[in-house]
Formats: C-alpha cells, sequence, structure tokens
C-alpha cells in the first residue's frame, strides 16, 4: 500500500476524522446480526499507512484485536507467514472478520526479487483464507489495489475506454498488481465452496487513499493530476466501505457466492473506476468528492492557463 503521510487537508474541504462519520444502517445491521454484541475483528497490518486510517473506526465498532511483524501500540508481534500454523490459531478463533492489510515489500527492484517478494504476499493472503476457514472466521475483508487492473488506465487516457469495472478480467501491469489479483481469484476460489466451508470474502481495490498535493503535479502532465482525482478516497468514505464490507449481513452474488470485488474511490466526478456493485450490495454512499474538496487547486492547475 502506498508510504506516504496523510497530508492535512485545506482548511476550506470537508473534514474527514472518524467523528465526522456515523453510519445508523450498519450499526443497525450489525446489531441484528450479533444480538447486540460486537464483532471481533482480527486487523492484520496494523501498523501500515491504511490501519492508520481504519483502526481508530474500527475501534469504536469492533473488539479489535491487531497484529503486524512489527510493534506499535496495542499491537502484538506475529508473523503470520512463517510462524508454525498450530501456533496462529488463537488469533483467529472466534473472530467473525479478518480485516486483512498486511503486506511484505519486496527486497529488491528487479524483476526476480519483486516476484518472489510478491509470491510471498499471495502465501500469507493463502494462509489467511486458510487459517479462517479452519477456524470459523465469517469473513475476510482484504485490502486490494486498482493495480490489480491498471493496465485498462491506458485505453481510458487514450479514449479507447469510458469505465472500469470490477467484472473487467484483471490486467496488471506489475508485480505489485499481480499479487493482487491473485489475492482476489484465490478468494474467489475460498468464497465458491469448492474446497470447503464457502468463506466470505470482499476485495477492496483502495486507488488514492491520500490527500493530494497539488505541488506534486505543478510540472507534470495534466493527466497525472486528473488520474490522482478520478481515483482519490477520503478516510472517511475508506472507512465507510471497510465498515459495509463487514457489516452488510448478505453479500452473496447473483450466484449465491459471497464474494465481491469492491473499488475503493470517493464519489469523485472524474472517476472511471465503477463503483455501482459496492452501492448495490453493501449500500456504499461515499460523502466526498475530489472536485469539490480540491477545487481551489483544480482551478490553478487545470484552469490557470499553464496547460
Amino acid at each position: 500500500m502506498p508510504t506516504e503521510p496523510t497530508r492535512t487537508p485545506p482548511a476550506d474541504s470537508a473534514p474527514a476524522s472518524a467523528d465526522d462519520y456515523t453510519d445508523t444502517l450498519t450499526d443497525a445491521t450489525a446489531d441484528a446480526a450479533t444480538g447486540g454484541a460486537r464483532r471481533r475483528v482480527l486487523v492484520t497490518g496494523a501498523t501500515g499507512y491504511i490501519a492508520g486510517q481504519l483502526v481508530p473506526e474500527l475501534r469504536e465498532r469492533y473488539d479489535v484485536r491487531l497484529v503486524d511483524v512489527r510493534p506499535g501500540p496495542d499491537v502484538e508481534v506475529v508473523d503470520l507467514l512463517d510462524a508454525p500454523v498450530g501456533e496462529l490459531a488463537e488469533y483467529f478463533e472466534g473472530v467473525d472478520t479478518v480485516v486483512h492489510l498486511a503486506y511484505h515489500r519486496p527486497d529488491g527492484d528487479d524483476p526476480q526479487s519483486r516476484y518472489d517478494g510478491e509470491r510471498r504476499n499471495v502465501d500469507l493472503m493463502q494462509r489467511v483464507y486458510q487459517l479462517s476457514v479452519d477456524h470459523g472466521v465469517r469473513r475476510v475483508v482484504a485490502a486490494s489495489t486498482n493495480q490489480a487492473a491498471k493496465w485498462y488506465e491506458q485505453p481510458y487516457f487514450a479514449g479507447r475506454r469510458d469505465r472500469v469495472s470490477p467484472e473487467d478480467y484483471p490486467r496488471p501491469d506489475n508485480f505489485y498488481g499481480w499479487a493482487k489479483a491473485a489475492y482476489e481469484s484465490l478468494g474467489f476460489l475460498y468464497a465458491c465452496g469448492s474446497i470447503g466451508r464457502a468463506l466470505e470474502v470482499i476485495q477492496v481495490r483502495i486507488v488514492v487513499p491520500r490527500e493530494i498535493d497539488p505541488e506534486n503535479f505543478v510540472d507534470q502532465p495534466a493527466h497525472r493530476y486528473v488520474r490522482d482525482l478520478a481515483g482519490y478516497i477520503s478516510e472517511r468514505d475508506l472507512r465507510q466501505l471497510f465498515v459495509r464490507s463487514i457489516d452488510t449481513p448478505d453479500i452473496a452474488d447473483e450466484h449465491g457466492v459471497p464474494f465481491h470485488i469492491f473499488y475503493g474511490v470517493s464519489d469523485n466526478a472524474r472517476k472511471f473506476w465503477s463503483i455501482t456493485n459496492a452501492r448495490e450490495v453493501i449500500g456504499y454512499a461515499p460523502q466526498d468528492d475530489s472536485e469539490r474538496r480540491f477545487a481551489a487547486d483544480i482551478a490553478r492547475l487545470l484552469h490557470g492557463g499553464n496547460r
């Protein structure tokens, strides 16, 4: 996932803190599904960038356990990939949902190193799926990325395509995206019930989960700035997307398979990644639009006579 810190929003932008986000729909459905008890949620990769945005909200709503290979506040140091599988049962037993955010960065930049590194991430995802099945976890909600289908941006910006949908065949153009696409197809295997109990799986293809600094685009081609505006997701929309992915009781598709891929973007005027299925399946209702949030920057960079 991206590693850059969240930048302070402009003073006139809509706030995106946990205090702004309430979701009475998921509060009600969660209470009905659990009899009023708090869901138990295991968060992997709990010291990472995306976890930093999600964990405060998850703690408000659920009984949360945090694990990572790195230490952090209230984080248990656990190696889910290399530890003996018998030592990991305790982290999955009694858990309702696993929010999988863990990611091992490859050691090198050459193709073989990147492939080998990303293979470890695929193996880690498989272990999370299998441990979840073995220990009665209801659902896995995992952080994927638009990179699983990033190649489609080329025909989009060339004017040969208008929209990218989660149903489009995955077309990554880098090893990171390839691994995330593998997460997704592996998730369907576990969700369809062909190897045992059907595990409910949601993969969230996060696009631009950060505030957009206009200074990064001053001397860049306009389409690079437009691309980030199209893919922006505010912190409160990201939190809503994950909360609804956890709480929505029924996520079966038209074939009865509890599996979905959702794009993680706000309700941006320029978005070309479809969020229709997230709206329909889990009631995702994003509150932010990059066109309004960064209106002053857009006017300066795209309409200020310097293009």
